[in-house]
């Protein structure tokens, strides 16, 4: 990992990655007039998104931040700006967005298209800085921002992605603390309009007494460790999330430590094998008008104090934990809002959630392949392409050791995943939980094809106790396996959901 101050970066020369020169001497960017940065909407139009669509819960492009972002205070007398005001300048590579981000002044850095950063660069952002995707396809690939103890931040319409360690899926490493967007003792922070796949550790992380945070209209996917919220004994964050899409996760989504307000509305989690809202410490949470679609545990309070309401949620074939502990802490004491009804959520933020016109596009056959030379390194990601795509999908997995919680969600029927070698020692897939919290591969769609792999599950050993474990579960016993060994425990057919 490369962890990269602002006033450091720009003196970096020589870093490669894919033999393309990243992140050299800075070069100069393209300066534009202070002028068309100087409204809200002049913002918009910088970025060529859409203006005009509303819900009921408003514009579905603001032009002004919402949520707790939107709270002003003696510096900060309209909440946050971001760089409004300031010097406009656009990037189209490293060394440019290195230049931009290192200037102490406000400033509106315009990203347009693909900047690839040597895989864990962090890169520091300052205070009054609006990072702004233009149009499609603006996206920071490989590395991720870090905001430590700044304010008035704005990140709208881009993508994170790819900062994935192959065979680290736990983001265990020490060399892997690889995250889309860390927010350290900040405020006044809006992070809007983005999507986050495929990072190393956290896709964005909320710690040490970050205040005035609202993340909106933006796409959590294909990642174990999504949305991390704590890292305090102090009870002073506090946070807004809405119109966020959480698709194929583990843990995480979001996991409200210390929290001393939490919102929540008008969110869809799809498919999250761990749990989902997780009021954690002494947080106050408020989830309102969301959809919980095949989540394990979707709404839950962890500890004594911890304290989670609901509103009119929808549980659609999730299983666990469904709690409403009542709070005392109101959201609506501090900002006006409106709700978007929860039948409209989920059409709603498959058609407008994530960066502008960004669309996933998945081959009919994938290749998973640790060294870099497939279309994915994990196959739980693929596994989430394929379920979002519009037809069945082959997924063949390379030789390697895939450490790694898998599951065939609901409606992925058809799907085959096949070692390439066709040698189960090749390919090996392995994780160590007992049965009550899951197995290493759980399916829950039909007619599902499973060849030339081992599965594992390793939680048998003395030192975890005693306890089932199953690498493979099933709702049926309709699985094809075919050349498929077992390790560590049975092949359970049984219903993990009931």
């Amino acid at each position: 990992m490369h962890s990269i101050s602002r006033r450091t970066l720009p003196a970096l020369a020589g870093l490669t990655l894919s033999g393309a020169a990243l992140l050299g001497t800075s070069a100069p960017a393209a300066a534009l007039p202070r002028a068309p940065g100087s409204s809200a909407h002049d913002l918009l139009r910088l970025m060529r998104v859409p203006t005009g669509r509303s819900t009921a819960s408003g514009r579905i492009w603001s032009p002004h931040p919402t949520g707790f972002a939107s709270l002003p205070t003696n510096a900060l007398p309209h909440g946050t700006t971001g760089g409004l005001g300031g010097r406009v300048v656009t990037v189209g590579s490293a060394e440019e967005f290195a230049g931009a981000v290192s200037v102490e002044e406000p400033t509106i850095i315009l990203v347009e298209g693909s900047i690839v950063f040597p895989v864990g660069t962090m890169i520091d952002v300052g205070a009054d800085t609006s990072i702004l995707g233009v149009s499609r396809g603006a996206e920071l690939v490989g590395g991720g921002l870090r905001l430590p103890e700044v304010s008035n931040v704005v990140i709208r319409n881009l993508t994170f992605r790819d900062s994935f360690v192959a065979g680290d899926w736990d983001g265990n490493l020490d060399t892997n603390d690889n995250d889309g967007i860390r927010v350290d003792t900040a405020h006044h922070v809006w992070i809007d309009h983005c999507e986050f796949a495929r990072l190393g550790d956290g896709q964005v992380d909320i710690r040490k007494n970050s205040t005035n945070v609202t993340v909106s209209w933006s796409v959590f996917r294909d990642h174990n460790k999504t949305l991390g919220v704590g890292w305090t004994e102090d009870l002073v964050t506090t946070l807004t999330l809405h119109h966020n899409r959480f698709s194929n996760v583990h843990q995480r989504n979001g996991s409200i430590d210390q929290v001393k307000v939490g919102h929540v509305y008008n969110c869809w989690l799809e498919g999250a094998s761990s749990y989902g809202m997780a009021s954690r410490g002494a947080t106050q949470l408020l989830v309102e008008h969301s959809v919980f679609e095949a989540v394990r545990n979707p709404i839950g309070a962890s500890d004594e104090l911890s304290r989670v309401a609901q509103n009119g949620n929808l549980n659609a074939g999730s299983w666990g934990s469904w709690e409403d502990t009542g709070i005392e802490a109101v959201p609506a004491d501090h900002y006006d809002y409106e709700l978007d009804p929860v039948d409209a959520v989920r059409e709603l933020l498959s058609r407008d959630a994530g960066p502008h016109a960004r669309r996933e596009h998945v081959p009919r056959r994938l290749h998973v392949a640790q060294d870099g030379s497939g279309d994915l390194a994990s196959i739980h990601a693929a596994i989430g392409a394929a379920w979002r795509g519009p037809h069945q999908v082959e997924i063949i997995v390379h030789p390697g050791i895939y450490r790694e919680v898998l599951t065939v969600w609901p409606g992925c029927d058809g799907l085959v995943i096949r070692g390439a070698s066709g040698s189960p020692e090749d390919v090996l897939v392995t994780y160590d939980k007992p049965a009550q919290d899951w197995a290493t591969v759980t399916v829950l769609a039909q007619d599902v094809a499973l060849s030339a792999l081992t599965l594992e599950n390793v939680y048998g050993e003395p030192a975890d106790g005693e306890g089932a474990a199953y690498p493979l579960r099933t709702v049926d016993d309709g699985i094809q396996l075919t050349d498929v060994v077992l390790r560590g425990g049975p092949h359970e057919v049984s219903d993990p959901r009931t």
